[in-house]
């Protein structure tokens, strides 16, 4: 009988392995079934290293990738910033595949986005109250432990725009999925499509920081990993 692949989890921005799956449920319910789980810490995030430059994270693809390094091919799933490296890694060959499953992200993923300033926005004795989103990052952060200049950091690091092309080129089967209310991330069917083996599931109700928790998007990775 052939070894059962591990599972590699990488949660999303400003979270950490232990506050985006552990948390959940997600790492229990793994192992529970005899899965071995790779929960990695996105770098500048829970225990990886931590840089307040966002020179430092110049290949923060190559980083994950180094994280399970010599396991094989394993099945893999990915929370919004998580799920866009797991892709990198793909399209790069940087690591190989079964499963790969993406949480949280839609076609939006290929738009390039322009350098920014400061991701979390202003220190809280600074803030008045009009950057919800920066809010709710910090936040996150700070629930997770985090320390907010390494992870605004990491936010602010080069990114590598992912192109049409390159998806066609990922022969794993692929699974995104994305809440109704993600506005941000936009239709997982659509992204579905550019993939040669992909499916889309829209979760009712799901906006991008409920659906990693939602049972229902639970159940249909865990489905697709066939546990």
């Amino acid at each position: 009988m052939a070894d059962i692949a591990p599972v590699v989890l990488v949660h999303g921005l400003a979270s950490s392995s232990e506050h985006g799956w552990r948390a959940a449920g997600w790492i229990d319910l793994l192992q529970e079934t005899g899965r071995e789980v790779v929960a990695v810490d996105l770098p500048g995030h829970g225990r990886s290293r931590r840089d307040t430059d966002p020179a430092a994270y110049p290949d923060a693809a190559a980083e994950i990738a180094e994280a399970f390094a010599g396991r094989g091919a394993v099945d893999a799933v990915g929370f919004s910033a998580g799920a866009h490296l797991l892709l990198e890694c793909a399209v790069r060959g940087l690591a190989p595949f079964n499963r790969l499953a993406l949480m949280g992200v839609g076609p939006r993923l290929l738009e390039p986005r322009p350098q920014r300033g400061p991701v979390l926005g202003a220190t809280p004795s600074e803030d008045d109250g009009t950057d919800i989103l920066a809010r709710l990052i910090r936040g996150l952060a700070r629930r997770a432990g985090n320390d907010m200049a390494a992870v605004d950091a990491f936010a602010r690091r080069p990114r590598r725009t992912l192109t049409t092309a390159e998806l066609a080129t990922v022969g794993c089967e692929v699974l995104i999925v994305t809440g109704e209310r993600d506005e941000g991330a936009g239709s997982p069917e659509e992204l579905a499509a550019l993939f040669p083996k992909a499916t889309g599931r829209t979760i009712e109700g799901a906006d991008h920081y409920s659906v990693q928790a939602n049972p229902r998007a639970m159940n249909a990775v865990l489905d697709f990993l066939g546990v």
